[in-house]
């Protein structure tokens, strides 16, 4: 009999009747996801008139629509992966922008790859959040990039200042320092939370191993120029156990 792929468990068959069916039981798969491929045509033998066995996809139907709605690990890993390769190459870019100079538009690259990067790794906390229908996952999310950038802005105000003045208003830095301390505190505890669900619907305790080594990178970096060299280093071992903790997930951990 023959039919097509409604869902990851179900199948229409030309019949009229609907069939369930295992994954393991789709015969070429091939380690596709059945969630990009619905509406692809299939041959299946029907066994007790409700159940399909021995299925082969005949003609398949990449769902484009179920990419754009990003409901599936296998796009949330993708687009995490693109995404932090793309802000870790801005950064490279960045530091070696007189080097990278003889590359045409490198000023224009240098300022657009960290924001397609940011955008993909969004993509990739919605596409979680979706596929485990997480309440407080991208919301989280949100609430770290506006605190982060919150805390980045009041680290900054007292360092331009000191800069540009020869007179610092001492009272203006320190409250400055505090609500950078207090605002830090709080993006931690969001960016904490991001990865202590990411590595709970992963299965994967790197995500927690990045953020924490991500920690120390950033502590560091007050603590000189050695400091910041240092800091550096820790940052990219950060980098790494992310990257390498997202191209493990392949799949949602049952809770």
């Amino acid at each position: 009999m023959q039919g097509k792929i409604l869902s990851p468990q179900l199948i229409s068959g030309d019949d009229g009747k609907r069939y369930e069916y295992d994954k393991n039981d789709v015969i070429n798969l091939g380690g596709k996801d059945l969630a990009l491929l619905t509406g692809s045509q299939v041959d299946f033998v029907s066994f007790d008139e409700r159940v399909a066995k021995s299925i082969y996809i005949i003609a398949e139907n990449v769902n484009v629509s179920s990419i754009l709605s990003a409901d599936s690990i296998s796009f949330a890993r993708l687009s995490a992966i693109l995404g932090l390769g793309l802000l870790i190459f801005s950064c490279i870019l960045y530091i070696g922008l007189e080097f990278f100079s003889f590359i045409p538009y490198i000023v224009d690259i240098v300022l657009i790859t960290p924001i397609v990067g940011f955008v993909l790794y969004s993509m990739a906390i919605y596409s979680v959040r979706k596929a485990a229908a997480s309440k407080n996952l991208f919301k989280n999310y949100i609430k770290a990039i506006i605190t982060t950038f919150l805390c980045s802005y009041f680290f900054l105000m007292p360092a331009v200042k000191l800069l540009n003045s020869e007179h610092v208003d001492i009272f203006t830095s320190v409250i400055a320092v505090f609500v950078f301390a207090l605002i830090a505190l709080i993006a931690a505890n969001y960016l904490y939370k991001i990865h202590t669900e990411l590595a709970r619907l992963s299965g994967s305790s790197l995500f927690l191993w990045a953020f924490w080594i991500f920690v120390v990178s950033v502590l560091l970096c007050f603590f000189g120029v050695f400091g910041i060299f240092v800091g550096f280093a820790v940052f990219i071992i950060a980098w790494v156990i992310h990257f390498i903790a997202w191209w493990r997930f392949k799949k949602l951990e049952k809770r």
